[in-house]
């Protein structure tokens, strides 16, 4: 095997194409439904609140982490690497057959790896995003789903993951710090 997509996935330029077009997508509804959404009476001053785009911002960050820390080898890294497979070949279909371009490989060069303390406050945050799905209302669940595939798509790709990895698994290794410093 050359290139077993459990331990090193290959991601081409498709994926995370696609992760910025979902990005894209939700910024864009957000913002013509606090422009009123073309519907009538709502006005043209109605005002666009950030804390609705905080449930796809939340998920669209676990996603990233989730596809950058977890072992091809656990429940959800085998997991998120099915949505990376499946972005890929969706994104190389949009970008190739789609608009008639090429998706070469951009792949970081390997995953992060986070610290015991920091894998406990990645399980709470898997906890809360299951949550979330399972307890929330119709559109958090999709802004849930939408964070989450657009962060797994984008996770992976060398330029996002570089700027990403460094905040994301240090904010996670420094609450599982303080975490594991708290329960001993």
């Amino acid at each position: 095997m050359d290139n077993p997509i459990l331990t090193q996935p290959i991601v081409y330029l498709g994926c995370p194409t696609l992760g910025a077009v979902i990005v894209a997508l939700t910024i864009q509804r957000w913002w013509k439904k606090g422009s009123g959404g073309g519907k009538k009476g709502d006005g043209e001053g109605a005002v666009r609140s950030y804390l609705t785009l905080l449930p796809f911002v939340l998920s669209l960050c676990y996603g990233m982490i989730a596809v950058l820390a977890s072992s091809g080898w656990s429940a959800l890294g085998i997991i998120t690497r099915l949505g990376l497979w499946g972005g890929n070949g969706l994104g190389y279909t949009y970008l190739v057959w789609g608009v008639g371009g090429t998706s070469p490989e951009v792949t970081r060069a390997a995953p992060i790896v986070l610290s015991p303390g920091g894998y406990c406050v990645f399980a709470l945050w898997t906890a809360l995003v299951i949550g979330s799905h399972v307890w929330g209302r119709r559109l958090p669940r999709i802004q849930n789903i939408a964070g989450v595939l657009a962060g797994i798509f984008l996770g992976m790709a060398a330029g996002i993951a570089g700027v990403m990895a460094v905040p994301l698994a240090s904010g996670l290794n420094l609450a599982g710090g303080w975490w594991t410093g708290g329960i001993q």
